[in-house]
């Protein structure tokens, strides 16, 4: 492997886990209270669940190399999704109390290069096609 396919590899890698988190810590903390949080969003609270699998199981599928660029895909929109509901109105560096939205631009660019990025070496993507790109 590369010096870049190590570190797409370990960007990867962290990516998921961040996700993989994201959405561990939405059920731990009880998805109710993040339900509610979408609910004062103006936002449906079922979707609170939805995003909360699809961080958990996007997360790890990410962290596999498995659906990596539609992962990617999915993940840039959830962000553009937050970044639209939840912290626009805190500014991109945040309003003093609250942090802005410079972590979901950094995912959404993240999520949009793994959208496009060579499959990996190692990722069940290439084992599963029996092929890099």
């Amino acid at each position: 492997m590369t010096k870049q396919q190590w570190a797409s590899l370990l960007v990867r890698v962290v990516f998921g886990f961040m996700f993989f988190y994201h959405g561990f810590v939405k059920f731990q903390g009880g998805i109710e209270n993040t339900a509610g949080y979408f609910e004062s969003l103006g936002l449906m609270s079922g979707l609170a669940f939805a995003v909360a699998i699809i961080e958990l199981v996007g997360g790890l599928l990410l962290i596999l190399g498995l659906g990596t660029r539609v992962i990617g895909a999915i993940f840039a929109v959830i962000m553009i999704g937050a970044i639209f509901t939840a912290k626009l109105s805190l500014g991109l560096f945040g309003d003093g109390t609250y942090a802005g939205y410079e972590l979901e631009v950094v995912y959404v660019a993240l999520g949009i290069y793994f959208m496009f990025a060579d499959r990996s070496p190692l990722s069940l993507d290439t084992k599963l096609m029996n092929k890099a790109d």
